[in-house]
């Protein structure tokens, strides 16, 4: 529910609309909503790749996808280009890759864990029982609390 990003039926537009009904439910009971707005894009970089193989082997995925993309992620070299020089291929040793199609389901994967701890600490706002104190879309967070 509260991951949004790069799943059917769970747009920008349903993501930003949850957050507009969260912070309307509480301005009309005449409370204030604090939001906080956190950017991974960078993050994408500092992703610990064996931390994030490890996690999805403890969720069950299967051995053969963990094992194609450690080989994958492990084996990795890049250069760097500029001004028409290329630099000497170098490893990487964190990451995801940029521009990968997988990346952003990966990223979601690494900061499960973060959402799920957010979403029990029952702090923020609350609608009915409900706890709505996270909205995400990929590598963007939205927090929200009364005070």
């Amino acid at each position: 529910m509260y991951q949004f990003g790069l799943k059917k039926r769970h747009s920008t537009g349903l993501c930003t609309s949850m957050v507009k009904r969260t912070i309307d439910y509480y301005l009309k009971r005449g409370s204030y909503v604090f939001a906080s707005f956190v950017d991974f894009r960078k993050a994408f970089d500092r992703v610990n790749y064996w931390k994030l193989f490890t996690q999805m082997l403890r969720n069950g995925v299967n051995k053969c996808y963990i094992s194609l993309l450690a080989y994958w992620y492990s084996h990795q070299t890049l250069h760097v280009a500029w001004q028409g020089i290329c630099s000497e291929k170098f490893s990487v040793g964190n990451g995801t890759r940029q521009g990968g199609v997988l990346s952003p389901h990966l990223f979601t994967r690494y900061v499960r864990l973060l959402i799920y701890a957010l979403t029990l600490s029952k702090l923020g706002c609350n609608i009915g029982g409900l706890f709505v104190n996270l909205f995400a879309y990929a590598d963007d967070m939205v927090l929200l609390s009364p005070s």
